[in-house]
């Protein structure tokens, strides 16, 4: 199957090929357009070629380009989950249901980052859903929506409510953030650095797992593999969180 990594400052944004057009998974940050549009020149697809944007879930460095990607491509099908329909209309990222970083560790590298980059607002263009648009729920099959790929959408909260995945027949798991290969060396063991529920985070590891996952596609980082994520499982503690005030 063909899958293209489109690499942005943070975020791996997904090509795959299905039988009509492509489909995307997920943008990057509303100021990364230029650096989406060589990425998507370098793997060589149309942005016309493009049948729909599959949003994993509403973060600002995941739905950014939305209203970008429109404005060249008015026909793409922009798919989320029905939690997903109402947060994204925000424009900022949800802290309505509390939240927390990953350990000490990580809490000191965000706090340098947050002190150094400006951009970094946790705010996007914000997005009302259009009629056209596809609104999932868990369970569903791709091709029942029209998008022409053997797969299923499963609900995997813990990062953040409306968190999705979308897990191929092939075992192939497009996951968003609902797991990572990111700062490993700050002890994050293939979670994400940001969490509103650990044990719903990992509650939702256990779903991928069971769909029969071999390979994890992760917006931060690089591939691993199910093993990786089982071997991990339950391995970050809820007393090492440090919550945000």
């Amino acid at each position: 199957m063909f899958i293209k990594i489109l690499r942005l400052s943070v975020t791996n944004c997904y090509l795959l090929e299905a039988a009509k057009g492509f489909v995307l998974i997920d943008t990057g940050y509303d100021w990364e357009w230029e650096r989406f549009r060589r990425s998507l020149r370098k793997a060589e697809v149309d942005i016309n070629k493009i049948s729909h944007l599959i949003l994993t879930h509403h973060h600002d460095d995941h739905a950014g380009l939305i209203d970008k990607l429109l404005s060249e491509n008015p026909t793409l099908k922009v798919v989320m989950s029905s939690h997903a329909r109402d947060l994204v209309s925000t424009g900022k990222n949800d802290r309505t249901h509390g939240g927390a970083y990953l350990n000490s560790r990580v809490n000191f590298l965000l706090s340098l980052k947050k002190a150094f980059d400006k951009k970094w607002t946790h705010t996007f263009p914000a997005y009302l859903a259009r009629k056209e648009d596809i609104i999932v729920s868990d369970g569903l099959r791709l091709r029942d929506v029209g998008i022409t790929l053997d797969g299923t959408v499963i609900e995997t909260p813990g990062h953040s409510s409306d968190s999705i995945t979308i897990a191929l027949d092939s075992g192939d798991c497009f996951v968003g953030d609902a797991a990572a290969e990111f700062l490993q060396f700050a002890g994050t063991k293939h979670c994400i650095i940001y969490l509103e529920d650990l044990a719903q985070y990992y509650k939702s590891w256990e779903r991928i797992i069971q769909a029969g996952a071999k390979q994890i596609f992760p917006g931060h980082g690089n591939q691993f593999s199910v093993e990786e994520l089982r071997r991990d499982l339950g391995r970050n503690r809820s007393e090492d969180l440090v919550v945000l005030e």
